[in-house]
């Protein structure tokens, strides 16, 4: 009995050794899995420090020090330092199109204790970079089990180039362009597109500090002074007419006061008038929303989209980025039409000169304020990581070129560097007008000779542009792809033919030609003069041409020859 109890207790303390051995052995393996776990949480972070200190850091040690404390105190998972990082956007989606990396502009520029730590600023910087020296041409056939180098070398059907990308970082307040540049360039060989081959391009365009003080020019007060100024004489001059007569009055004053008052402005502005044409309020209508389609689409098409190629698909869609030049062309001869109209019936015209100065006068105004809110207040509306950039270069180009602008010369001199490029349309219809007023004038007092005038104008209206598109061997019209609309200033045939009054002028002229016949033929309904039939079939070759024109380019890269 006394055995069988000894071997007993020897088996259990043989099993009490064995559990706790087992036990032992699972909390060694656990341990080390946690390890593990942690060790390979942190090799990001190792890996890049180790990389840092690789790197030669001569011409920025400041910022090697503070980027090194960042990555230091994000492995010990410190808060400030995981936030910097946090922020930061290794690029994703360059193979599909997606050329901005823009990381999280708030996170880095807008931190919760960047009042009561300054210590810890920092600042957000906007860089380009050029992956691959080789310029990208139109590709073919993909691979998908050659290497990412040829197919990053080429441009999609409408021009999107795949081997540039822009990339916004976060880095520490002291950092300058070099250090940036360098700690980029560490980042980016840690991305899917570190195996590239070529050395990248690196430029730091532009950095925003967090927490500086945000500092209003004395343009912006000037601004909203004149504005408030403009509405206070409004007000007074409607309150003005209102508690007095002055419908027969020729003093000054009541005259001033009814050129502000609001009321009377408003009413000349809705009245129906019995010369009027209403057709043309439908054509101005449609031609108006087209426009702001077309412009939506070209703004979104250049914005910071991350499917690129879904996009190009979407450019397909032809009527909308081909030949959009014939839109403006549409106001130029509505343009065209009301001058004649107006003029041709006129017993006595009025010294050229004179009608010019009205003309001049009548459009400066909304100009001139248009383009000083560009040069004083425009960059002050908004901030982003693409707001320095776009909205800081139209306030450099307004502040520089303001006076070509109301000279009515910004679309042919300094034209790359023109205010505001929307602009470019008040000065070529002023221009036109000066021409169509000087045909008119010149018909009135000779008709023959103003008419063979008219002849030749009108033949060189065709031969100017296809001569100057001939020699300086540019494509017959603006196409609009993905280059253009991302930098459409740099766009030759924009700043040499399209924006140019005298490649427009046939349209004027059509216009001329329209508004005088309507000034002597006047019948009781202008839609009757057209059989419905010949309407309609007018309308389907019209419809059909346009179809034609749009869908003509969209697989070719056009040559004058």
């Amino acid at each position: 009995m006394l055995v069988i109890k000894l071997r007993r207790h020897k088996e259990e303390e043989i099993l009490k050794s064995y559990s706790f051995l087992l036990c032992l052995f699972f909390f060694v393996l656990a341990n080390h899995h946690i390890e593990n776990k942690v060790e390979k949480r942190l090799s990001y972070i190792d890996t890049l420090i180790e990389n840092l200190q690789s790197e030669n850091w001569e011409n920025d040690v400041v910022c090697y020090d503070k980027i090194l404390e960042i990555l230091h105190s994000a492995r010990n998972s410190s808060l400030w330092a995981v936030w910097v990082l946090d922020s930061i956007q290794l690029p994703t989606g360059v193979l599909y199109g997606s050329k901005y990396q823009l990381g999280n502009y708030d996170e880095c520029m807008k931190a919760v204790w960047l009042h009561t730590h300054p210590e810890l600023r920092t600042k957000y910087c906007l860089v380009d970079v050029q992956l691959t020296d080789v310029v990208p041409q139109k590709g073919g056939e993909v691979n998908p089990y050659g290497t990412m180098e040829p197919y990053i070398n080429t441009k999609t059907k409408h021009a999107r180039a795949l081997n540039t990308i822009t990339w916004g970082i976060c880095v520490p307040s002291q950092c300058g362009k070099d250090g940036v540049a360098i700690f980029l360039r560490m980042l980016l060989r840690f991305s899917a597109l570190g195996g590239l081959s070529s050395e990248p391009r690196i430029s730091v365009d532009d950095c925003q500090l967090a927490g500086e003080p945000y500092l209003y020019g004395t343009g912006v007060s000037v601004f909203f002074y004149v504005i408030l100024s403009l509405m206070i004489i409004a007000v007074a001059s409607t309150w003005y007419l209102s508690v007095n007569d002055c419908e027969t009055s020729d003093s000054i004053l009541p005259k001033l006061a009814k050129v502000f008052c609001m009321n009377k402005n408003t009413y000349d502005l809705v009245k129906p008038s019995s010369d009027d044409i209403p057709a043309l309020h439908g054509v101005r209508a449609l031609t108006a929303f087209i426009f702001v389609l077309t412009h939506q689409v070209f703004f979104h098409n250049s914005a910071a989209v991350v499917n690129g190629l879904d996009v190009d698909k979407d450019l397909d869609m032809v009527l909308f980025t081909t030949h959009t030049d014939l839109l403006t062309d549409t106001f130029l001869l509505m343009s065209g039409l009301l001058l004649a109209r107006g003029l041709a019936t006129k017993e006595k015209l009025e010294n050229p000169l004179l009608a010019l100065w009205k003309r001049y006068i009548r459009l400066i105004g909304p100009m001139a304020l248009m383009v000083f809110y560009m040069a004083s207040v425009f960059k002050h509306m908004g901030d982003g990581p693409m707001w320095p950039r776009l909205v800081g270069y139209e306030q450099e180009t307004c502040e520089k070129n303001w006076w070509l602008s109301l000279l009515m010369l910004n679309n042919y001199i300094n034209s790359e560097e023109m205010c505001y490029i929307i602009l470019w349309y008040i000065p070529a219809d002023y221009q036109l007008t000066i021409l169509g007023i000087a045909l008119i004038y010149f018909c009135r007092r000779h008709h023959r000779l103003g008419m063979v005038t008219v002849g030749v104008v009108a033949v060189l209206s065709v031969l100017l542009p296809a001569v100057d598109t001939y020699h300086q061997r540019l494509p017959a019209t603006l196409i609009y792809d993905i280059e253009t609309m991302i930098n459409i200033r740099g766009n030759a045939v924009f700043n040499n033919t399209y924006i140019r009054s005298h490649h427009r002028v046939g349209a004027y002229l059509v216009g001329l030609a329209v508004g005088y016949l309507m000034a002597w033929y006047k019948p009781a309904q202008y839609k009757n003069i057209i059989n419905k039939v010949y309407f309609f079939i007018l309308y389907l070759t019209l419809i059909h041409r346009w179809i034609g024109v749009g869908s003509s380019h969209q697989d070719f890269f056009f040559k004058v020859i």
